[in-house]
């Protein structure tokens, strides 16, 4: 287990070549000068004006700094000062065991004031996002949540990820609630300790942070820290378990008798990102919980007709194996509604909603993918189409491209606000 810590730099050091009056903030840098008190005093979970999305889009993404066997620290805490949390204290706890499919990477961010704490779980890198996700070695564990002694099957890479370093994060948001240091080495207290705790992550990272959010809510011996925890807020996430967890999560409460799971449990899925599909269906059934926000980009009646035909040529591929397992009856009734779905959208043209929109019932949420089709063509295809001047527009079911984390943090910005280094858009 690796464990590292950075202290960010401060307005000042941030701002090279300033002037001494030029140093402290000011209408461009940093991004958000009151982001924390934006963080304590949230109450409508995403806030109305989108500052929290976006800033913990922009830590989910800025996770992925370093390589994929170190975390970078220093370059995340200088981003989260960039946004408002001057001489924020960032410590990151690291395993990787591979024979395991385990690449854990928890960030804690801490503002210099004690007050607030950004548990950022790093994703993975497409390939070992879908190796995770569809071996045919891993099998659901499960997870003892605290509902009437139940039982819910989880998906064992996920567990084991969120797992490797929970002990750790545990420790640390503990001295945290004290009004302690994430930073051992750092002693004393200030204030009166943690108030508000946000928990989120991309890919990987992002379901990591739901199971993180499930532990918690469920866990008696958590029930400290639970009633801190503000909300959980995940980009690109796949799915975590059956439709089982998913109802017991619905209806769960946390000890404050909120709804986290259900209400403030937020996922954005960016157009037709490929990760929130998965895993596919034939793993196993899996559903979502909390609530869904999704992107869509504006497309024209062509692109609609366009994307129904490759659909349609792409899903013969999965014919013979459906037909060999079984499955046609059940796969046949969720492609005609699929169908029809995509002809409703068809004929109301190019008027229809883009931009982020949630996702209500009894509309229904963005879809377990079928068949390993999806995975093994149209995703990988799209990637490469995305890059080609002829084929950028064609509207594929599912991408690769689509989950960079990089569209989520250009999708949330609100309108007019700088970018995280505090630039002009």
């Amino acid at each position: 287990m690796r464990d590292h810590h950075a202290k960010a730099p401060s307005f000042t050091d941030l701002r090279p070549y300033k002037t001494s009056t030029d140093t402290g903030p000011g209408p461009d840098f940093p991004v958000y000068p009151d982001l924390v008190e934006r963080l304590v005093e949230a109450k409508a979970q995403p806030d109305p004006e989108g500052v929290v999305p976006h800033a913990l889009a922009i830590c989910s993404a800025y996770a992925y700094a370093g390589s994929a066997e170190e975390a970078d620290a220093a370059t995340l805490s200088m981003i989260m000062a960039r946004l408002g949390l001057e001489e924020n204290d960032c410590r990151v706890f690291e395993q990787r065991v591979g024979a395991m499919y385990i690449a854990s990477a928890a960030y804690l961010i801490q503002d210099k004031d004690r007050r607030v704490v950004i548990l950022c779980y790093r994703g993975t890198q497409p390939e070992d996002i879908i190796s995770i996700l569809t071996d045919a070695d891993v099998r659901p564990e499960t997870l003892r949540v605290d509902l009437g002694g139940e039982r819910y099957d989880v998906h064992a890479g996920f567990y084991r990820n969120m797992r490797a370093s929970r002990y750790l994060v545990m420790q640390a948001l503990e001295r945290a609630l004290r009004g302690e240091s994430v930073n051992p080495d750092e002693q004393g207290t200030v204030g009166d300790g943690m108030e508000a705790l946000y928990i989120t992550g991309h890919s990987l990272g992002g379901a990591m942070a739901a199971l993180m959010g499930v532990v918690l809510v469920h866990e008696p011996r958590y029930a400290a820290v639970a009633e801190r925890l503000k909300a959980v807020y995940t980009f690109g996430q796949p799915m975590l378990g059956g439709p089982e967890l998913a109802r017991a999560c619905h209806a769960a409460c946390d000890p404050r008798g909120v709804h986290v799971l259900r209400d403030r449990l937020i996922r954005y899925i960016f157009d037709r990102d490929v990760v929130p599909a998965l895993p596919p269906r034939p793993v196993g059934p899996y559903a979502p919980f909390g609530r869904e926000f999704h992107y869509r980009r504006r497309r024209s009646v062509v692109d609609g007709a366009v994307s129904l035909t490759a659909d349609a040529m792409i899903e013969a591929l999965s014919l013979p194996g459906d037909l060999l397992g079984g499955r046609l009856p059940a796969m046949a009734g969720r492609r005609a509604k699929s169908v029809g779905r995509a002809l409703a959208e068809l004929a109301r043209g190019p008027g229809r909603e883009h931009g982020w929109i949630e996702v209500r019932d009894p509309a229904p949420h963005y879809p377990q993918m079928d068949s390993l089709a999806g995975l093994a063509v149209v995703a990988p295809l799209a990637f490469f189409a995305a890059r080609l001047a002829l084929t950028r527009n064609v509207p594929f079911t599912y991408s690769f491209e689509d989950h960079g984390p990089g569209h989520y943090v250009n999708a949330l910005a609100p309108p007019g606000v700088m970018s995280e280094f505090g630039d002009i858009r």
